[in-house]
């Protein structure tokens, strides 16, 4: 954990949703490839994999109030480029989209990470307020209400489609703030994306520490291993 972070200074936790809280099961590339079967198309996962990671991480989104705006109809889209880009063999285009919209909006698809348990115990036991903020969709209310682990959050969530503006945008931040009633400086963000969750808090005035659970890190930025040793460097540090 970096030594910056001082915790008489956090009053409030936002952790990231996909990649800090849940992951798809199965993966994606697997839920690709059997769409993709499923219309007569058999394709390598591991291609898939690396032309979803690449078309995923190029997608510009830009909405009619600039870039990292967005709404609900903007993400729609953005997911029908995505899939089209990553499955441009699939013959029935507008069939393999709805699938997989689908499938990703279903409680069924997603597991939380065995650390989200715990983490989240210690951060309520330690009466800090703490809200969900994500990149998702409205469908990200459909996901938690339906896991056990996360059915609490769903009065906590921040999703960009309803806030306007993604991360790393300053007004989605602005929007946590809210949510959890204390000033940005006073708020923690928490997350697996160097830019969205760590950076881009930075820059909006909050503190923030990367989840690097395959250290594989960028080396400039404060992290942890876990959600558990989040709090355990509270406690080590009180």
């Amino acid at each position: 954990m970096s030594k910056q972070l001082n915790w008489n200074l956090i009053d409030g936790i936002v952790l990231d949703a996909v990649g800090t809280l849940i992951k798809p099961e199965p993966s994606v590339a697997d839920a690709y490839a059997e769409a993709a079967k499923r219309q007569g198309v058999e394709l390598n996962r591991d291609e898939i994999k690396a032309r979803f990671n690449s078309h995923y991480q190029s997608d510009e989104v830009r909405g009619e109030r600039g870039l990292n705006s967005t709404d609900e109809a903007t993400e729609v889209w953005r997911w029908r480029r995505i899939v089209a880009k990553v499955l441009p063999e699939a013959p029935n285009p507008e069939q393999i989209f709805d699938e997989l919209w689908e499938h990703f909006g279903n409680p069924s698809s997603w597991r939380c990470f065995p650390d989200v348990v715990p983490a989240l115990d210690a951060i309520h036991e330690a009466g800090i307020a703490v809200c969900v903020g994500s990149n998702f969709d409205r469908r990200l209310r459909k996901v938690v209400m339906g896991l056990p682990e996360l059915s609490w959050a769903v009065d906590a969530l921040v999703i960009s489609s309803e806030v306007g503006f993604r991360k790393p945008h300053p007004a989605f931040y602005q929007a946590v703030g809210e949510r959890l009633g204390q000033p940005l400086r006073r708020l923690l963000c928490v997350g697996d994306d160097p830019e969205n969750d760590v950076r881009g808090a930075l820059r909006a005035g909050l503190s923030a520490v990367l989840l690097d659970r395959g250290n594989d890190r960028p080396l400039d930025l404060p992290f942890v291993p876990d959600l558990t040793s989040l709090l355990e460097s509270r406690l080590a540090e009180a």
